[in-house]
């Protein structure tokens, strides 16, 4: 099972030691390039959130009867389209593939719809087959467009 909580400043080095767990492949695929560090202000913009305008929950699963934190997703509503948000995902990389993503992009459904988004905008890496993937298999109406090797996908809450 998947749990859901608010992210808090209070996460900032659990999220900065997890980043240092991710894969290069999984680091590109979050930030479209290599990346070796976080800096002080991508922290502080990661975990202080005002769940009006940026939205960002972690999930978690139970690992040897702890809560242990295994993704991260987050939306942010578009500051000229208040109606659009651009949507985030990272999942870690021994939970890929296991249901952690489709369930947090569910949940974060749930609360943009709340809020009165109506699209999901994601920038994905063309060669991101899963979280394109992902996506798609909302059962929502999906546009998307491909440019310079990135696929903007936008899902209609």
């Amino acid at each position: 099972m998947v749990y859901f909580r608010g992210i808090a400043p209070s996460d900032r080095e659990a999220l900065h030691k997890a980043f240092h767990r991710l894969s290069p492949a999984s680091v590109r695929s979050r930030f479209f390039n290599a990346k070796f560090d976080l800096t002080s202000g991508e922290l502080d913009f990661l975990t202080e959130v005002d769940f009006l305008k940026h939205v960002a929950l972690v999930a978690e699963i139970d690992i040897d009867e702890q809560r242990c934190p295994v993704g991260i997703g987050r939306f942010v509503r578009g500051r000229d389209h208040p109606g659009h948000a651009e949507i985030a995902l990272t999942v870690a990389d021994e939970h890929q593939g296991k249901g952690v993503g489709k369930a947090l992009l569910k949940q974060l459904i749930k609360l943009a719809r709340e809020l009165g988004i109506r699209h999901f905008d994601a920038m994905v890496l063309a060669d991101n087959k899963p979280m394109s993937q992902l996506m798609l298999s909302t059962g929502l109406k999906v546009e998307s467009s491909t440019s310079e090797g990135v696929n903007t996908i936008s899902l209609q809450l």
